[in-house]
């Protein structure tokens, strides 16, 4: 008897991972209410292994999105989605991520993100009008969100990597060399930490505020030996420089 049942829930359980799995991702994506900022493409393929042809968020597009749901976390209650988004001949980021869903939680591990820096330059509040040249690259080894009531950073470990950066300024091209941050969590929001070792002699807390999107950061730049030259002009436009020689910086 206890054989018989052993049997029937194992035909049950496979039955119901096989329904579920052979759902088309399009339906399922009809019936989530995404974010007023996020709308989606074209869907096609099934939960278990889909593709996305464009996702905009906040008016940024992401290309070419695939997705693939592993079998196991299903047993856990706990589905767990490999993501990959983007191309190298393709406008837009391109990365990969593992997604983990909870009742309350979403958890992204292994993320690998390259950006524009001028995509995310046109979409902060600088205080003089300028370009960015060059790639980000965001490595995270583990991002946790809270999503019981609003958005929420839980727990974040990674680096942000701004490699062979220059900024056009002022109608200056202006080398900065290289930018690093370290990602981290602080009361709810995510924080990007400016490591001071660059050539700006830039130190800045950045903040997301998940939940609004908005981006506020305050710091210092404090001009050294390696400050570009013909960057030195425009320090004006961030008042003047207190006892230190630093000038402030917040937006």
């Amino acid at each position: 008897m206890k054989k018989w049942f052993a049997f029937t829930a194992i035909f049950f359980g496979s039955y119901f991972v096989f329904l579920v799995a052979t759902i088309p991702l399009a339906v399922l994506l009809n019936n989530i209410n995404l974010p007023k900022n996020v709308s989606v493409g074209i869907a096609s393929g099934t939960i278990w292994q889909g593709e996305i042809n464009k996702v905009f968020v906040n008016n940024n597009e992401i290309e070419k999105i695939n997705t693939e749901l592993s079998f196991w976390s299903l047993l856990f209650f706990a589905p767990s989605i490999d993501v990959s988004f983007g191309d190298a001949m393709l406008n837009g980021p391109e990365g990969k991520l593992t997604l983990t869903v909870s009742s309350s939680e979403l958890s992204l591990n292994d993320v690998e993100l390259f950006l524009n820096a001028n995509d995310i330059a046109q979409n902060l509040p600088l205080p003089i009008p300028a370009s960015a040249q060059g790639n980000v690259e965001i490595a995270l080894t583990e991002l946790t969100l809270n999503t019981s009531n609003k958005l929420t950073c839980e727990y974040a470990q990674g680096q942000v990597s701004w490699i062979r950066a220059s900024v056009n300024a002022l109608n200056y091209d202006i080398k900065v060399g290289s930018l690093k941050a370290d990602i981290s969590c602080e009361d709810g929001d995510l924080l990007a930490k400016i490591l001071p070792d660059n050539d700006l002699g830039v130190t800045l807390d950045t903040r997301l505020n998940l939940a609004t999107q908005k981006a506020t950061g305050q710091g210092f730049v404090k001009p050294g030996p390696k400050f570009p030259a013909n960057l030195k002009q425009a320090l004006t436009f961030l008042g003047r420089p207190d006892a230190q020689g630093q000038y402030r910086l917040r937006f």
